[in-house]
């Protein structure tokens, strides 16, 4: 994996996931989002005209009208369709502390060719599984019907 210094730990559904903090990735308050359904997205951020659908997964990752998000996290922001990741909690955490190893899912992949878990840190409490940020945005914009990276 990519050499880090930090990774970001979501809180969603009950669970919880470690994503590498690249550049393209932006975090918005619940605040500065609107709070209505569209289509599937639980909510919009509106970047100058344009609206960023976001996503609040439930346990099987399907999307879910509501829940008790703090923060959307967008991804591919500098893709022309960013899409976001309705989470409950969040951390920044130095990756000098976490030791990540890969990790190969069995079965198919949930969008064509992109693992949503390429990683996992190993820790005192186990594995947390760590999140592809090009297979979590493609899985939510397939939610959509857009399988495309952008």
């Amino acid at each position: 994996m990519t050499d880090l210094r930090h990774y970001l730990e979501l809180q969603f559904a009950g669970q919880v996931f470690l994503m590498p903090n690249f550049p393209d990735i932006v975090i918005e308050p619940r605040e500065n989002m609107q709070v209505e359904r569209k289509g599937r997205a639980a909510a919009l951020f509106i970047v100058q005209g344009a609206s960023w659908p976001a996503y609040a997964l439930g346990p099987d990752w399907s999307p879910i009208p509501e829940s008790r998000w703090t923060r959307a996290v967008f991804l591919g922001t500098s893709a022309a369709r960013p899409v976001g990741l309705l989470v409950d909690g969040l951390r920044l955490l130095p990756a000098g502390d976490l030791r990540i190893m890969p990790f190969t899912p069995l079965g198919p992949a949930p969008v064509p060719g992109r693992h949503l878990f390429p990683g996992a840190a190993v820790g005192r409490s186990g594995l947390t599984l760590v999140l592809a940020i090009d297979g979590v945005a493609s899985y939510l914009r397939a939610l959509e019907g857009d399988h495309g990276l952008g």
